[in-house]
């Protein structure tokens, strides 16, 4: 296997497990029961959004050593 191929592959698993303990860690900081007893999460601000999404690309760029 190339090692391109072997680098995205890691990455895209790296990626995946990253992004499912967020999703996690979200859900039990966030997660409120209705009175039928379902979990909803609140709806996210845009600016939070947005801050989060730049705090990512700011990461990524240190990463691969822009910055």
């Amino acid at each position: 296997m190339k090692l391109r191929t072997r680098v995205m592959i890691t990455g895209g698993v790296l990626g995946a497990l990253l992004g499912v303990t967020a999703a996690h860690l979200y859900m039990e900081s966030n997660a409120q029961v209705d009175e039928e007893g379902e979990e909803q999460l609140p709806a996210i601000q845009p600016g939070k959004a947005l801050v989060v999404g730049l705090a990512v690309l700011q990461v990524m760029k240190k990463l691969v050593g822009g910055g």
